[in-house]
């Protein structure tokens, strides 16, 4: 039953609709740049601290009240970044004058 439902979930780029939900974008594009990149160690990993890959993600609301969604992402190893969105599928990197990088916490 399961190698029938995934075997049914699989579909090539030829049978993909003309007119798509989502549209990748790269970041030259929004102006998006963020990584949650992990660096292991003897002290952190996996091993040592089970919810080592736990903590990243992301949020997303109206932070300015102008009608968009603004965009707040979340490291464990990185800085955090608050994304204002300027329309039209650009944001802004406003982390450093909003004072929400979320270093050593």
């Amino acid at each position: 039953m399961v190698v029938i439902f995934l075997g049914s979930s699989c579909s090539n780029k030829k049978d993909a609709p003309d007119n798509p939900l989502f549209l990748l974008k790269n970041s030259g594009e929004t102006g998006i740049r963020f990584q949650n990149q992990l660096q292991s160690s003897d002290s952190a990993n996996i091993l040592e601290y089970l919810y080592f890959y736990n903590g990243g993600g992301i949020a997303a609301g109206d932070l300015d009240n102008d009608g968009l969604i603004d965009l707040y992402f979340t490291g464990n190893q990185v800085s955090n970044k608050l994304y204002h969105n300027k329309g039209r599928q650009k944001f802004e990197d406003i982390t450093e004058s909003a004072a929400m990088t979320g270093e050593g916490r």
